[in-house]
């Protein structure tokens, strides 16, 4: 941490803030604004910035592909690459149907992050994953179980038999004195839990739909890439050293995960867009978190 950071907290506060607002625009029109909860990115990111081993989860899976979709993978990548250019270790948790989409983004980026996968019928994640280093555990965009077990898509389709199962996993985290972090954009994700009562009222009334697994830090964002994005937004604030890829390299990112099968999670298209909307829409919002982390670096 520089000392200039040092020095201004309050204007850290600020830009977190700022960051958070970005991060929550809401252009799909889900709602955001009914249910979402702010002020968890900046503690949230000071945690990360003391941490040592990061298990990291991602991965969302689209019933009419039978892919995962492009929202997910990038934001979880160009987290675990700014969290390994800070000295920490990073473990990313997938199915196994994910693995070749999550190894071609990790090779787009270079990112030597360790990649495991599971099997929902075979082995699933359990307490051995949990190192006496581990420090952290993250999840962007992955299922998160609702209150009758299962887990469900956004149009509220159960996906549970293409899901294995992480809530397990992360709660014996939370238990153990783990810091654990939920990044979602609907509600459903794992690590929501905080927000359920709200998405339960405004997105999905009547029905089991919301994640019931809380994490410590609650982080909710309009897509949750965007999320990933700002939290290296503040990583590299904080750290006084900008830490995120460049426009090309998240390009190459999500044509990378594209060519190896990634969708668009509401078009169920295989193209480089996220949730439905024009790709200018990912690489703004990214280039503005970008022009925050370097201008802040630099300072």
């Amino acid at each position: 941490m520089t000392s200039t950071i040092k020095s201004n907290m309050t204007t850290i506060g600020q830009r977190a803030a700022e960051i958070e607002e970005i991060i929550q625009r809401d252009p799909g029109n889900r709602g955001l604004a009914n249910w979402a909860v702010q002020g968890h990115l900046l503690p949230a990111t000071e945690s990360l910035l003391q941490g040592n081993h990061i298990l990291l989860t991602t991965g969302f899976y689209i019933m009419n592909a039978g892919e995962i979709e492009t929202d997910g993978p990038p934001g979880a990548i160009v987290l675990a690459d700014a969290l390994i250019k800070l000295g920490k270790t990073v473990t990313i948790l997938v199915d196994n149907h994910s693995l070749k989409i999550m190894e071609a983004g990790l090779k787009a980026l270079n990112c030597p992050a360790e990649l495991l996968g599971f099997d929902r019928e075979g082995t699933w994640p359990d307490a051995s994953l949990i190192r006496p280093e581990t420090t952290h555990f993250v999840s962007l965009e992955r299922p998160g179980q609702a209150a009758d077990g299962k887990y469900y898509n956004f149009r509220g389709k159960d996906i549970s038999f293409a899901v294995t199962p992480m809530d397990h996993l992360f709660a014996l985290s939370g238990e153990k004195g783990i810091v654990t972090i939920g990044i979602g954009d609907g509600g459903n994700e794992l690590g929501m839990g905080h927000v359920s009562e709200n998405v339960d009222t405004h997105v999905a009334p009547g029905r089991d739909f919301s994640c019931q697994t809380h994490a410590r830090h609650c982080v909710c964002a309009g897509v949750s890439n965007w999320g990933g994005y700002g939290m290296g937004a503040l990583l590299s604030l904080l750290s006084g050293r900008n830490v995120l890829p460049g426009e090309k390299e998240l390009s190459a990112l999500l044509d990378g995960i594209v060519e190896a099968g990634a969708v668009d999670g509401v078009s169920g298209l295989q193209e480089a867009t996220v949730d439905g909307l024009e790709a200018a829409w990912e690489m703004n919002q990214f280039n503005t978190l970008y022009e925050i982390a370097r201008e802040g670096a630099e300072s």
